[in-house]
């Protein structure tokens, strides 16, 4: 059983490599860490929408074992967001060198079934890494790109143990945390016994989502693994039981559970983004929840144009004066956008409102001087 188990695992991971090198997904790049000593790559995903508007700026998700992960987070990620259940976010792809190294914040040659272990012997480097990670890489995007200083982190397995590790520091960038069957049994779970002593004013801000897989029909090592998770998520979960979730997925394997884990801790993660019935809200519900949203997580996030859009009109059919507050909401976070100056326009016209259309009109024209649609209206409203 474990030896076919094995060999359609093997042939999974052939199958995404050979995927990967047919498609490639994702902007090369790299800095020259002083931390590290070394050149460190990532591929660079931005939203759909970035070129398209100026202003907006998007929080920033950091995945760690990136080349394995891209195609099926970066997947994930676009349709989550294009459906308005997360916000949009700018993705990095973190490429490995040494994961053992990189991942494990403590030393230890012992591997998961108590055995020494010659692979590990260059275990330990974590914390490097994690001042890397916090103090060059996150610079690096901040700097280069329009981020809102947001930032979450994807790891899985080793990666969900440093990133466990990370979450403990009162020192991070980090805000929001997805854990996918991290490695807690790491080195007699030290990481979990740092728990212990932990300051909750360092956590109370941050969230973080734990997935545990396998049961004993699957692993007999289950035990050790189910309970470091156990152990680790009871000592995090003092503060706030809204920002600390643990989910069991017992029909999965460590190797299976990464993309249920994906899906169920973004939603988790971004729990208060997407707004329940939408459709049947009132235009100011609609406004201060996206906006409380932004409040409560310390950061701007901005709603999809198109979301938005698509409330506004909905909301016309009931009331005009709702609908115009969600078109003049999403003017004034797409101020250079044709698309919601022109509807807000069109708005004002029909309630009859001449002198707003024509401003709007004319603000069109500042962006785009030959829009003959704006020079009609225009023409025609002073007529």
């Amino acid at each position: 059983m474990k030896n076919k188990l094995t060999l359609s695992i093997l042939l999974f991971l052939l199958s995404i490599s050979s995927f990967s090198q047919a498609i490639e997904v994702g902007k090369k790049d790299s800095i020259e860490s002083k931390i590290l000593q070394k050149t460190r790559n990532f591929k660079i995903i931005l939203p759909s929408t970035y070129w398209q508007y100026s202003k907006i700026k998007y929080p920033v998700v950091y995945i760690l074992d990136g080349d394995f992960l891209i195609q099926s987070t970066s997947g994930i990620i676009e349709y989550m967001s294009k459906t308005g259940q997360i916000p949009e976010m700018i993705q990095i792809y973190i490429s490995n060198t040494d994961r053992t190294r990189d991942f494990t914040p403590t030393h230890t040659t012992i591997n998961y079934e108590g055995e020494e272990d010659i692979s590990l012997q260059n275990s330990g480097g974590g914390t490097n890494f994690l001042e890397f990670l916090n103090n060059e890489l996150v610079e690096y995007i901040d700097k280069n790109f329009r981020t809102n200083s947001y930032n979450i982190i994807i790891g899985r397995s080793f990666g969900g143990l440093i990133g466990g590790f990370d979450f403990l520091q009162e020192k991070t960038e980090l805000n929001s945390y997805l854990l996918i069957d991290p490695s807690f049994w790491w080195d007699k779970q030290r990481t979990v016994k740092l728990a212990e002593n932990i300051d909750y004013k360092t956590i109370k801000n941050k969230r973080v989502y734990i997935s545990s897989s396998d049961n004993l029909e699957f692993s007999d090592y289950i035990v050790n693994m189910r309970a470091s998770h156990i152990s680790y998520f009871e000592k995090v979960n003092k503060v706030d039981s809204t920002k600390v979730k643990l989910e069991f997925f017992e029909q999965n394997t460590h190797g299976t559970v990464t993309i249920p884990s994906l899906y169920n801790g973004l939603v988790f993660l971004f729990d208060d983004y997407f707004l329940k019935g939408m459709k049947y809200k009132s235009a100011d519900q609609i406004i201060d929840h996206f906006t409380q949203f932004s409040k409560n997580y310390c950061a701007e996030f901005t709603p999809l144009e198109g979301m938005i859009k698509w409330l506004a009109s909905i909301q016309y059919e009931k009331n005009s004066f709702s609908a115009l507050k969600l078109y003049e909401f999403n003017a004034k976070n797409y101020p250079k956008s044709l698309n919601a100056l022109q509807t807000l326009a069109e708005q004002y016209e029909v309630m009859n409102m001449k002198k707003m259309a024509i401003a709007k009109y004319q603000e069109i024209l500042h962006i785009d001087d030959e829009n003959i649609n704006a020079i009609k209206k225009i023409k025609g409203l002073k007529n």
